[in-house]
C-alpha cells in the first residue's frame, strides 16, 4: 500500500492506494498504457470506491475507471 493525493478524491489528505487487481489491469490495457504498475485509490465515497487508477508515481498518467468497477 502506498499513500498518494488523488485528483478524484480532492483535498490535501493523503490517500491509500493498492495495486489494481486482475479485472482492472485488463482495463487498463484495453485502452493502451502499459498495465505493469499500476495502483487504485482506496477511498471511499458516498457512491463506493474511488475509480482513479494511476502508475504509483506518474498522477498525470492516470485516468477514471468507469462506474461498473465500483
Amino acid at each position: 500500500m502506498a499513500h498518494r493525493h488523488c485528483p478524484n478524491c480532492r483535498g490535501l489528505k493523503l490517500h491509500p492506494f493498492h495495486r489494481v487487481n486482475d479485472a482492472e489491469q485488463r482495463y487498463i490495457a484495453s485502452q493502451g498504457p502499459n498495465p505493469s504498475d499500476w495502483w487504485r485509490c482506496g477511498n471511499s465515497g458516498e457512491k463506493g470506491r474511488c475509480l482513479w487508477v494511476q502508475p504509483i508515481y506518474h498522477q498525470s498518467a492516470g485516468f477514471s475507471l468507469p462506474d461498473s468497477f465500483r
